[in-house]
């Protein structure tokens, strides 16, 4: 992976940023809730400036990333999970995917187009209808597991929790939020999740809801500098949550060069040798999960 440098070559506030970037994973109501709450500032801002993305298209690829991380709170070993949106709306789609050791990654099928932004009143109109289709890949399965559904809400957030109500009857909710300052910059990024295990009380369940949508914003708490565990504490103190573990996220992806020099060497002899003939060169090789370039001189075709 090529990774844009967004803290100007500063390895202080690179760390500081890396250190603040965690899951933290939570049970509470006597463990019949189970959760988690990630901070990603410094990964959705990564994210922004290696694709390229303006305000509205990083509100929508960070909603989704956040999204994906959570939903590896419950995975182990090498699992990872991944969902995809197609839809009709200027979005078109999303495709993003995270693993077990806190690596994300993903992209926006095309670069949102509208007239103007002021006037988008919901996410919900860049949607439209379309599928929502999650993915997971277990270490001890035979073969991936889909689910899918239509899109109901327009939103990552709710139309995720209504895949888990539909397909794994799981009572689920989620909490994405980025808060942007003046210069459109994102200043906060991070989620909740909650999940209710069988047999917890309905008592419960309608507090937990309550609780979740009475935090206003999450990004913007991020930003002025509030940690995770004191807010979930705080938040969630009637339900008594207790800490299990935590662990680092990250804008990450394994694309090197030697797995694109693979898929040159993958092509037809005739695309090679027209690719040989006719350049352009450099001829680049785009990572569409990161969008990192890979260049290769004629010298290096030659070579494959």
């Amino acid at each position: 992976m090529i990774k844009k440098d967004i803290f100007s070559k500063d390895v202080k506030a690179q760390f500081k940023a890396a250190s603040k970037d965690r899951m933290y994973r939570f049970v509470m109501a006597d463990g019949m809730i189970k959760g988690a709450v990630v901070h990603a500032t410094r990964m959705v801002n990564e994210m922004q400036a290696n694709h390229g993305l303006g305000p509205l298209e990083t509100l929508v690829l960070g909603q989704a990333y956040i999204a994906v991380t959570l939903m590896c709170a419950g995975l182990k070993g090498k699992d990872r999970v991944g969902f995809n949106i197609r839809c009709s709306g200027p979005v078109q789609g999303v495709d993003v995917e995270a693993n077990t050791f806190g690596e994300v990654r993903g992209s926006l099928k095309n670069t949102i187009q509208v007239e103007d932004s002021k006037q988008i009143k919901s996410l919900s109109t860049l949607f439209g209808a379309g599928f929502l289709t999650v993915t997971k890949y277990l270490e001890d399965a035979k073969s991936p597991y889909s689910g899918q559904i239509a899109l109901e809400h327009g939103s990552i957030a709710e139309d995720l929790a209504t895949y888990f109500l539909k397909s794994e009857q799981i009572p689920t909710g989620f909490k994405l939020s980025l808060f942007f300052n003046d210069k459109e910059e994102v200043e906060g990024a991070g989620g909740i999740y909650l999940q209710a295990m069988p047999g917890v009380s309905p008592e419960q369940v309608i507090e937990a809801e309550n609780r979740i949508q009475q935090i206003h914003s999450l990004g913007e708490a991020f930003a002025r500098g509030d940690s995770p565990e004191k807010l979930i504490e705080n938040q969630f103190e009637s339900l008594s949550p207790r800490f299990l573990d935590s662990s680092r996220v990250e804008f990450f992806c394994r694309c090197n060069r030697k797995r694109m020099e693979a898929y040159l060497k993958n092509l037809s002899a005739p695309d090679r040798d027209e690719i040989r003939e006719k350049g352009p060169f450099p001829l680049e090789v785009r990572c569409h999960h990161c969008n990192s370039v890979y260049l290769f001189s004629k010298e290096d075709m030659s070579s494959l």
